[in-house]
């Protein structure tokens, strides 16, 4: 099954939205649209289905009634402030408890590295936290296959000293368990979507697309 984002440029990439039973990554800069698309596919999947919104950033409230319009539908939408890297992990065993319970399609972690990479600063946890954010990650896609859930994770971007060129956070680990990878980057007028990786669509095809208060067009 597939889940439709509500985006043309978006959808044509995925080939119709983001799949159940798989992690999909969309990673980029701030300002790129991370958490509007989020909040589309919630959106969408919220007409029929439940959705576990796990928030570590703070969801705008303005933002939320301009993407949902008729906001009863939010209703369908559970949301999980987290605000520490080790409730992130407690929020997702929430996440799939509702799984069980709920008739659930998706599962957002919106943004999956935020609160990790502030636990980086202490370099004697480095090991240890790396771990738990695959740890973490594996856990997710458990859950997808096991439900047939959508699970969607947005992912920060650093600075590669080696190469001096911007990467998504959380290294090769993250990469492998997410099965689709969409990249997201900022330009002067558009903004451009680049599908990295896909398990059936064409790999490193592009489009253009606009932020708008009604969400990201076309």
């Amino acid at each position: 099954m597939l889940v439709p984002t509500g985006s043309k440029c978006i959808d044509s990439l995925l080939g119709g939205g983001v799949e159940t039973g798989t992690v999909t990554q969309i990673y980029g800069h701030s300002g790129t649209g991370k958490t509007t698309l989020c909040l589309m596919l919630a959106k969408n999947a919220a007409k029929d289905y439940k959705v576990a919104y796990i928030d570590t950033e703070g969801l705008s409230a303005e933002r939320v009634k301009q993407i949902f319009g008729d906001t009863s539908l939010f209703s369908n939408v559970f949301v999980y402030e987290v605000f520490q890297f080790r409730q992130q992990g407690v929020a997702l065993k929430e996440a799939e408890k509702l799984c069980r319970s709920e008739k659930v399609k998706l599962i957002i972690v919106d943004c999956f590295t935020s609160l990790y990479r502030s636990e980086l600063e202490d370099e004697k946890k480095q090991i240890k936290i790396k771990r738990e954010l695959t740890s973490q990650l594996t856990f997710l896609l458990g859950i997808a296959r096991k439900y047939d859930v959508a699970v969607v994770i947005t992912n920060q971007m650093f600075s590669d000293v080696n190469t001096g060129r911007d990467r998504p956070l959380g290294g090769p680990s993250i990469d492998h368990l997410s099965k689709v990878i969409l990249s997201l980057e900022r330009g002067d007028e558009m903004r451009k979507a680049t599908l990295i990786k896909h398990r059936w669509m064409k790999e490193g095809n592009s489009c253009f697309y606009r932020i708008t208060d009604r969400g990201i067009e076309p």
